[in-house]
């Protein structure tokens, strides 16, 4: 089949699985009949308040800001911030250590992403 299609109720409104004391990241579909090093996987990203997820990627990523709240704030080793709003666009690329941060009752960002990565990779 050409096409595959996962309804809202398998994807956006699941809360994805906890990979720290404030984050959950949940792959939803990875590209099939293709090698590791041309995989392709998306999913989706939230962060809550509590410890900042810090991470080194180890492979090129592209999120999308589906909702952000309160104060949520992403920035790079270099010290670049930026507070992610509703559409907004994010290239991380291979090797970048990103701090994830949510500050304040209710605070959160949700992100659709798209990595060069394998299914369940972290």
């Amino acid at each position: 089949m050409p096409m595959e299609f996962y309804p809202t109720a398998q994807a956006a409104d699941v809360l994805p699985p906890k990979i720290s004391d404030n984050s959950y990241l949940g792959d939803t579909m990875t590209s099939k009949n293709t090698d590791a090093e041309h995989t392709i996987t998306s999913g989706f990203f939230k962060v809550v308040p509590g410890e900042p997820l810090v991470y080194t990627y180890t492979y090129d990523e592209m999120k999308v800001c589906l909702e952000s709240v309160g104060d949520m704030s992403i920035t790079d080793e270099e010290g670049t911030v930026i507070k992610p709003k509703k559409g907004d666009t994010i290239y991380l690329k291979n090797g970048c250590t990103i701090t994830f941060k949510a500050e304040g009752e209710g605070s959160y960002g949700k992100f659709f992403y798209c990595g060069l990565k394998t299914l369940n990779q972290l």
